[in-house]
């Protein structure tokens, strides 16, 4: 224990520091949450990086940054892009992995999230929330300029999240029941106040980068004008966009972080795997945004590639609607389905060890809020057969499976129809591409889910993003009539479970409600979450600096070349 860190600690706690602080250091010091735990919940809470210090240091946790080699000025870098985006690059009705990557070269948020599931200051230099969680205050960098030339300051803020949770935002998926027109006000020119429709103890990982949709554009900004005009305030501008082929991107001379290192990054749509493969080990393109083990074999054991490797909680889903007239009804049947699947093998198969086996919720083990106590669901043929026949259905049935036909889905889907077999059930595929399994309407009302394949099968497989913290998985997907909810899955009780993990500031509660969400999605099975992998990226040897983290998007600000 470093006594001198412990005085400076005790002066902060006595002097500055609010009960939730308090609370938060009681509970690293007790043991009851780990280095990473106390990291992620410390960005939370805005405590300055002296702070930090100071209880790492005092608990025997060194606090370290580790150096990442750095290459020359100049220079463009050529990123392999796959898919392409499917609509438009309008950045709040985001929803696509091509759109997210191009916009998030050029914009910037609130906050950034990083591979630690930790937040850092980007537009907002920090953060701290009233005794409930229900209401943020966020103090603004000074000095920004947008691409334009205008400054920016807190009006741009509040114009950008009204967009963000009006009706027709992608971003619904983080802030239904969090955040509603009105809750968004300037209190000054460099501060913004959030007051929250309902406590949510993990508001900062809504405002950050894994958020995507919630870059923030200027007041005066006009819907559908972002891939004309450069509005926004990342180290690099869109100079060129031409949709299924490419972007191109320039050096941002105003930015505030500085002059970037490279002079402009130029983007190449790819439909096909193997040829984006090719362009890397060809030397045509330095980057791939995104690779999966499973069909990109030939990079891991290449000595001229270097692989980014994050762990999160990207996952595949598999939704299950009860609510049709078909055998999915029973639940005894979606346990069946999901008790023929041989997670640790699918892993091993697909990932090689680059995934973590998933247990039917969205709570990844990487998030310290997940409960380890709840029992893993594991293959069980027998059991499987039992309740199948006590369903009704001895000899099985036949059901479409509608799978986004992206990264290893479609292998991913075929083990799941082989081992489905088994115990009798057909899974006829559909492998559909990003543009025609998203196309169509989607969520318009309360449990209206327009008419896109994504939302209304009655089986689907699809691919969900990195978040830091599982709020967007919960509120999106798992609640009832969600914007998201591909299983149309409906528990008023567990509704209100989930409202009380996103409120719940000490981790205790977390983990306890977390434990009832599990145990609950297991019984009911309204999904299958078979894994949680961790985000690849891949370039050549050339590539410096790169910071990959947890989500989707390439944040290339201090990248360089060698």
């Amino acid at each position: 224990m470093n006594f001198e860190e412990m005085r400076r600690l005790d002066e902060y706690r006595l002097g500055q520091a609010g009960e939730l602080e308090n609370d938060l250091i009681d509970e690293f010091a007790s043991g009851e949450l780990d280095r990473r735990g106390f990291l992620q919940k410390a960005t939370v809470l805005g405590l300055s990086m002296g702070v930090v210090g100071s209880a790492l240091a005092a608990y025997d946790a060194p606090l370290a940054f580790a150096a990442q080699s750095r290459g020359q000025v100049g220079g463009r870098l050529r990123l392999a892009v796959l898919p392409p985006p499917a609509k438009d690059l309008e950045p709040y009705k985001l929803a696509d992995t091509g759109g997210l990557v191009t916009d998030g070269i050029a914009g910037e948020f609130l906050n950034r999230s990083t591979k630690n599931l930790t937040v850092v200051p980007e537009l907002a230099l920090s953060w701290t929330p009233n005794a409930t969680a229900t209401v943020w205050t966020y103090k603004l960098r000074p000095n920004v300029k947008f691409q334009s030339g205008q400054s920016f300051g807190a009006e741009d803020v509040v114009a950008s999240y009204e967009r963000l949770v009006s009706a027709d935002s992608g971003a619904l998926s983080a802030y239904k029941g969090v955040l509603s027109s009105g809750g968004i006000k300037a209190v000054d020119n460099l501060t913004v106040r959030f007051t929250l429709d309902a406590a949510t103890a993990s508001f900062p990982y809504l405002t950050c980068s894994s958020t995507y949709q919630a870059i923030i554009l200027p007041k005066d900004y006009k819907v559908g004008t972002f891939d004309k005009t450069q509005q926004a305030t990342g180290a690099f501008r869109l100079v060129s966009y031409t949709p299924g082929v490419g972007a191109k991107f320039d050096r941002n001379p105003t930015w505030w972080g500085g002059k970037a290192l490279l002079d402009g990054v130029d983007i190449t749509y790819y439909s096909d795997v193997a040829a984006q493969i090719s362009a890397l080990l060809g030397g045509q393109v330095d980057m791939l945004n995104e690779v999966q083990f499973a069909n990109a074999r030939a990079l891991f054991n290449n000595s001229n590639v270097q692989i980014f490797a994050v762990r999160g909680a990207q996952n595949r889903t598999v939704g299950l609607r009860g609510n049709l007239n078909n055998p999915l009804k029973d639940r005894r049947v979606r346990q069946a389905i999901a008790l023929t699947i041989d997670r640790p093998a699918t892993v091993k198969t697909l990932f090689n060890r680059y995934a973590d086996v998933g247990n039917d919720s969205p709570f990844a083990p990487v998030y310290p809020s997940t409960n380890k106590r709840v029992p893993q669901r594991t293959k069980n043929i027998p059991l499987a057969k039992k309740l199948l026949a006590q369903a009704g259905y001895p000899r099985g049935f036949k059901v479409p499976f509608i799978v986004q036909k992206n990264g290893e889905m479609p292998q991913l889907a075929q083990i799941m129809q082989r081992s489905a077999k088994a115990i009798g059930i057909n899974l006829a595929l559909q492998l559909q591409t990003d543009a025609q399994f998203f196309a169509g309407t989607q969520w318009s009302a309360p449990c209206k889910y327009g008419n896109t394949p994504w939302l209304n099968g009655p089986m689907t497989l699809t691919g969900w993003g990195g978040r830091s913290v599982p709020n967007v998985y919960l509120s999106s997907e798992i609640k009832s009539c969600s914007v998201w909810n591909e299983a149309q899955y409906k528990n008023k009780a567990l509704d209100k479970i989930i409202d009380r993990y996103l409120g719940a500031i000490a981790l205790s509660d977390q983990r306890r409600y977390a434990g009832s969400i599990q145990r609950t999605l297991l019984k009911d099975t309204p999904f299958i979450f078979p894994y949680f992998f961790n985000s690849l990226a891949a370039g050549s040897k050339r590539v410096r600096g790169y910071n990959h983290d947890a989500s989707a998007l390439v944040y290339l600000s201090r990248t360089s070349l060698a």
